[in-house]
């Protein structure tokens, strides 16, 4: 794994949290979701990819952001469902894990959901 693994743990819940508090402001890229995933204590490249994978796999499916790529236009989601997206973004994971942190092929947008529940675990940390 190319990223230390910090000493704190975070669940898959404080995780997601996280990602949804970065998203409030801003869309998610890989790199967001690859530094988040360092905190699920994973040692190994592949448990690290596999964690990834398992965010965004959970954003998607509970409906908390959507999958999509920014243009001169700004964000233009992709047509395909969640778990379409999902399994687009893994199989990209997993066929290119040395790049993926830092491929932008994907980007994630919060949904009117993911935002409230940003700003819910956001406003608990104060």
């Amino acid at each position: 794994m190319r990223w230390a693994v910090p000493a704190d743990r975070m669940s898959d819940d404080q995780q997601i949290d996280e990602l949804l508090v970065r998203a409030t402001e801003d869309w998610l890229h890989p790199a967001d979701v690859f530094d988040v995933a360092r905190f699920s204590g994973a040692t190994d490249e592949v448990s690290y990819v596999e964690q990834a994978v398992r965010l965004v796999t959970d954003l998607l499916r509970i409906g908390l952001v959507v999958a999509g790529e920014l243009t001169s236009a700004g964000f233009r989601p992709w047509p395909d469902g969640p778990l379409e997206s999902a399994e687009r973004i893994a199989a990209r994971w997993h066929a290119e894990p040395d790049t993926a942190p830092t491929d932008f092929f994907v980007w994630l947008q919060a949904t009117p959901r993911g935002i409230e529940r940003g700003q819910q675990a956001l406003a608990g940390r104060g």
